[in-house]
């Protein structure tokens, strides 16, 4: 932080007191300085003429603010750091002077953070300086290529844009075309074009004489040798000799997109893994409950049928497919006695058949790839009244996810027959949906599913063909028997 030379700093601040506990902190942090308070618009101005390293700036001053020495320094072209520090600050105000220009900001009841803000907005000025010597650097002159381009692993190239003659490459560019300057220097790129695609090469230098400049553009480039690369290539236009040119460069990603494409095959047959880890959980719960034999398959695909008609998006779809396919992951907590009983429920058996989606919630909340699925295990009991448990959910309160599989569900349950009555007919079961629509489920959707059913919607569907002999968990979780 300290060096030969002191830092020059510039306070705009009206009260003395504060301005020296400002000095103060940037001294504890190890800064040697000079520096000049103002706190008035015609002293700022005289002040900045001099150039100083950094400004300190209070926010609002009684003759003068933050924003207007920063607008007065743009509209002289003068680039100095210049950090806000002030007692208090809006949100607002402070996101609009960094957008403003302002390199940080702080209060000063956080003036510990002076010195990073400092070092860090002294590091940007020098990245600004760096970068705009750089470009001056591009401009045509003996010494336009320094050592950095000549090494370069890139391919580097100046090129004219009539006749895209070489007029200069460096060593980069020799290794990945196989053409050595000599080859290269005055021959047209059409002579041995290093574009693997023709109409990739057309595009290009089309781009470049509509726009001037192409950044990060993926092209397949070729090897004298014959084989390809995939790069990356960045141009503009620029004079040399007052002759419009193209200076390109190439970076070689061919390993990185092998990389990407072992990355994206692995992510397939990770996602085919999870996704038949559901598909094998799913069964796992029908073997153990016969009750739900075959149900978690039909109940899944009519779910899926009715929110694609519905509107969801496919992205989305995704998520509920798993959620249907799960949505009783949570009775793998409940004890077999209770699971399996073949007759109606005690009350206090209830009690922890209710437990089931806390018990899936539990289960399903720390896995990160499930937990955008956890809506319909968690709360595919829930009722349109809020009569629904496990948290009382009401209305829309409910994630439309689970309640469109809540009619999906109960329309499957009460069909089926089950050992202690048999199933209900279908148009018993409309009507009971159609009954309840504004108490159990969502008036809306209701209305969706019996229009969609009478138009055949599900005809195409396994559930259109199920048989009264399937099995399913049944209205003792869902409601009254018809």
């Amino acid at each position: 932080m300290t060096g030969s030379s002191p830092l020059r700093v510039l306070v705009l601040e009206d009260r003395p007191a504060d301005a020296e506990l400002i000095l103060y902190e940037l001294k504890r942090s190890g800064y040697n300085y000079v520096s000049q308070r103002v706190d008035t618009q015609e002293d700022y101005l005289r002040a900045i003429e001099e150039i100083p390293d950094i400004i300190l700036a209070d926010y609002s001053l009684p003759q003068f603010t933050a924003m207007q020495a920063l607008h007065l320094l743009q509209e002289r072209g003068l680039d100095i750091p210049f950090v806000v520090v002030t007692g208090t600050i809006s949100e607002e105000a402070a996101v609009e002077t960094m957008k403003q220009g302002a390199a940080d900001y702080l209060l000063k009841d956080r003036l510990s953070r002076l010195g990073q803000a400092v070092e860090r907005a002294l590091q940007q000025k020098h990245l600004r300086d760096e970068k705009r010597n750089s470009e001056q650097a591009l401009r045509p002159s003996e010494d336009k290529f320094s050592k950095a381009f000549r090494i370069s692993p890139d391919a580097i190239f100046i090129c004219r844009l009539s006749d895209g003659r070489y007029i200069e490459v460096n060593q980069g560019f020799s290794r990945l075309t196989g053409f050595s300057p000599n080859e290269a220097l005055g021959k047209s790129n059409l002579l041995f074009n290093i574009w693997a695609n023709l109409e990739e090469n057309r595009h290009f230098f089309k781009v470049m004489k509509e726009s001037g400049e192409i950044s990060n553009m993926e092209g397949v480039f070729k090897h004298k040798e014959g084989n390809v690369w995939i790069g990356l290539i960045s141009a503009r236009i620029i004079e040399v000799n007052e002759e419009p040119c193209i200076i390109s460069i190439i970076r070689d990603i061919t390993e990185r997109k092998r990389a990407e494409i072992d990355l994206q095959r692995a992510h397939h047959d990770l996602a085919e893994a999870y996704e038949a880890t559901i598909e094998g959980w799913s069964r796992v719960l029908d073997l153990r409950d016969k009750e739900t034999e075959g149900h978690t398959q039909r109940v899944t695909e009519m779910t899926v049928r009715l929110a694609r008609e519905l509107g969801v998006p496919e992205e989305e779809i995704i998520h509920i497919r798993r959620g249907a396919l799960l949505h009783d992951i949570g009775k793998m907590g409940i004890p077999d006695n209770i699971l399996q009983k073949p007759g109606p429920l005690t009350d206090d058996e209830w009690v922890e058949m209710r437990q089931h989606p806390e018990y899936a919630r539990m289960m399903l909340n720390s896995i990160t790839y499930l937990r955008p699925a956890l809506e319909i295990p968690y709360c595919h009991h829930e009722r349109w009244n809020g009569s629904g448990y496990p948290r009382s959910l009401k209305g829309e309160e409910i994630p439309i996810s689970a309640r469109i599989f809540s009619i999906v569900d109960v329309w499957d349950a009460l069909l089926s027959n089950r050992p202690y009555r048999k199933g209900c007919t279908e148009e018993s079961v409309l009507e009971y949906i159609r009954k309840n629509a504004g108490t159990y489920f969502d008036p809306r959707l209701v209305d969706s599913f019996l229009d969609l059913y009478h138009k055949g919607v599900f005809n195409d569907t396994m559930i259109a063909r199920m048989t009264r002999g399937g099995q399913s968990n049944g209205p003792r979780e869902n409601g009254p028997i018809l």
